[in-house]
């Protein structure tokens, strides 16, 4: 049989034509700030090195000079010079300077010690009835009495040190798993926690940083999964956390724990990625689902086929930062939607001083409180050093990057930066740009996939220092951090041990530097810092000491980054502009699709947001004040309006003008204090 082809030619067939939609360009969402920077001349040569170039050379010279000097020198007077030789090589000549700097140090240590007592002394002038305080705070605490009567009993729940996974009787799939990822024996968190959530018991555990908590939880988890009904698919287990990044360092440690573990699914619930495709994930039910608030109640209230009715596990990490006013009233309406019957609630965290007040509403049944290591502890390998500021602030960015230069010359060190704003942690990545140094950022205003990239290039050493806020001080755990710098000082020492716990994680050694300034809560820190290390035994390797700097070298780079004031402003201006262009694309594109797709978007169901009602009448007052004066205002305002139009029943104050007019009326009365 053969088909007629009326004079056609055949061709060979080259296969369809897929590509084309991968060869159109992409809208980019994010500026490309390094672009910038290169050309305003930064990130070529780390500033100073042209110089310290320049010295070199010159010294260079000298020396040449100096030997033929000594070689004529030694023709004319011929062995005189091997004498002082032979005395040099006598008294220790070629041999490593370790005992000059064992005794540099311990000067500078006696420095130190006279340091942290000034610092102390001043503390006891300026809190005189810090006594009084931590009295009242020690009476807030919870009794003996009301603590075994909401916690199991320590009795019923002893259980003895285990030295491998083995003896936790756990499956062969996750056995498998763990030899895997190279673990053997688990810490004392694993040991104590995996027996006792195996049992189906609620658990309140604390921990420091970087001791497997979250494979505490997650292990039996997965164990007590292997035993579902396989034909029903459900969501099982809901772990919350309360940034976006831990959730899916939290999900990638659950992944790897259970790769041999057959028809389990995990899904991942946070802000910033795509909703849709959250939602086809959520749409087949994981076993697990690993979420932020928001997001959570977003999907439970929008998204088709996803519900939480068949949950048995509720895991909640960093559990005392989820339990603060800024999660609070989400955390109830989550609660309220979810099943409390057979419920086992997990709470785990590094600073667990969560009040039995504040658990209630969590619905635990008799759980059972692990604390391994004391509140408020670091690690007893971490070396703690404070640089005192004093009235240098404005020296602070040449210090850093001085800092940059000295402990991290080969850029062979991950080396985290803490700041407090955002808007700092921006100008110093445009500053440190600027010198040649190259860094990233992490904080909220950065999107999504801008903050993934920067942990991945942060991970794997790309950029070796990440400046960020507190975002990436709660849980996230970046491999062999090895220091720790607080540019600004955090609010309390809590926050404090969240930062400087990045470091010296699973028993390694660690730094930390911070920049203390004159004020009452810095000190408070430091003192606090000294406390815990003197009254703690077990710290015998951790250290709090003070360093030194050269600040007339800081000075001279402080004057360089002056010079580059109006570099600085025209990088930011730049990057407005950039942003801006983007954001006019943005909607150009949302319009373009609005247009073609009007239809299926105006078929599509409304969306419903989760608002406290307090919170959701105060906005609508604040919004139609705004529409009805038809102006801008900032957030300062804003918050102005919605505090005069709450009803606190707050007394009135008099101002200077009132007690004035008081005055005027009355000469004969005295003026008061309002």
């Amino acid at each position: 049989f053969k088909f007629s082809l009326d004079g056609f030619e055949t061709t060979k067939f080259e296969g369809w034509d897929f590509k084309v939609k991968e060869d159109t360009p992409k809208l980019s969402k994010d500026v490309d700030l390094d672009g910038i920077l290169r050309r305003k001349g930064g990130l070529v040569n780390l500033a100073g090195e042209e110089e310290e170039e320049e010295e070199e050379e010159e010294e260079e010279e000298e020396e040449e000079e100096e030997e033929e000097e000594e070689e004529e020198e030694e023709e004319e007077g011929g062995d005189e010079g091997s004498d002082d030789e032979l005395a040099m090589d006598g008294f220790g000549m070629g041999a490593e300077q370790v005992d000059n700097t064992a005794e540099e140090d311990e000067d500078e240590a006696k420095v130190e010690e006279e340091e942290e007592s000034d610092v102390e002394a001043d503390m006891d002038e300026e809190h005189p009835g810090s006594d009084e305080e931590s009295d009242a705070e020690n009476d807030d605490e919870d009794s003996a009495e009301k603590m075994a009567e909401f916690y199991e009993t320590p009795e019923a729940t002893t259980t003895q040190a285990h030295q491998t996974f083995q003896s936790l009787q756990l499956s062969r799939p996750i056995l498998k798993g763990l030899s895997q990822l190279g673990y053997t024996t688990p810490s004392p968190i694993q040991s104590a926690s995996i027996p006792i959530a195996l049992m189906g018991k609620d658990i309140v555990a604390g921990a420091v940083t970087g001791s497997g908590k979250t494979a505490a939880y997650m292990i039996p988890i997965i164990e007590r999964l292997l035993y579902k009904p396989s034909k029903v698919s459900a969501t099982r287990v809901i772990v919350l956390t309360p940034t976006r990044e831990l959730s899916i360092q939290v999900c990638d440690v659950g992944k790897k724990i259970g790769r041999f573990v057959n028809n389990l699914n995990f899904g991942l619930a946070v802000g910033g990625l795509n909703l849709r495709q959250q939602e086809q994930q959520l749409k087949t039910r994981p076993d697990i689902v690993i979420a932020t608030p928001g997001r959570l109640i977003d999907h439970i209230r929008n998204s088709p086929s996803f519900n939480i009715d068949s949950l048995e596990i509720l895991v909640i990490d960093e559990a005392d930062r989820m339990l603060e006013e800024g999660f609070q009233v989400e955390l109830t309406e989550i609660l309220s939607l979810i099943p409390k019957h057979k419920r086992q609630t997990l709470l785990f965290s590094a600073t667990m001083n969560t009040k039995i007040q504040d658990l209630i509403q969590l619905s635990l049944q008799k759980p059972v409180r692990i604390m391994i290591d004391p509140p408020k502890s670091t690690s007893n390998k971490l070396i703690q050093e404070f640089v005192r500021i004093r009235k240098r602030d404005h020296l602070k960015f040449a210090l850093l990057f001085q800092l940059l230069k000295d402990i991290n010359p080969d850029q062979s060190s991950r080396i985290v930066v803490f700041v407090s704003r955002k808007e700092t942690a921006h100008k110093l990545r445009i500053v440190l740009g600027l010198l040649g140094m190259k860094v990233s950022e992490l904080h909220g205003s950065l999107s999504q996939e801008q903050r993934l990239k920067n942990v991945s290039d942060f991970k794997n050493l790309v950029v070796p220092v990440l400046i960020c806020t507190d975002l990436a001080s709660r849980g996230l755990d970046i491999p062999k951090i090895e220091i720790v710098i607080n540019f600004d000082m955090p609010k309390s020492h809590e926050i404090y041990l969240h930062r400087v716990g990045r470091t010296a994680r699973a028993g390694r050694d660690g730094r930390s530097i911070s920049f203390v300034g004159e004020s009452t809560q810095d000190r408070a820190i430091v003192k606090d810092t000294i406390k815990v290390i003197s009254e703690d035994p077990s710290n015998a390797k951790s250290k709090a000491v003070s360093r030194n700097v050269d600040w007339k070298q800081v000075e001279g780079l402080n004057k360089i980054i002056e010079e580059k004031k109006e570099t600085i402003e025209e990088v930011l201006d730049e990057e407005k502009q950039a942003k801006e262009i983007l954001l006019a694309e943005m909607e150009i594109n949302k319009a373009a699709n609005i247009m073609n797709h009007e239809k299926e978007i105006q078929s599509r169901p409304k969306r419903t947001w989760f608002k406290a009602g307090a919170e959701d009448k105060k906005q609508t007052e604040v919004m139609k004040h705004l529409t009805k004066h038809g102006k801008k205002v900032n957030s300062k305002k804003r918050k102005a309006i919605e505090v005069k139009k709450e009803d606190l029943g707050r007394s009135y104050k008099k101002t200077k003008n009132d007690r004035m007019d008081d005055q005027k009326r009355n000469p004969k009365a005295k003026i008061g204090k309002g």
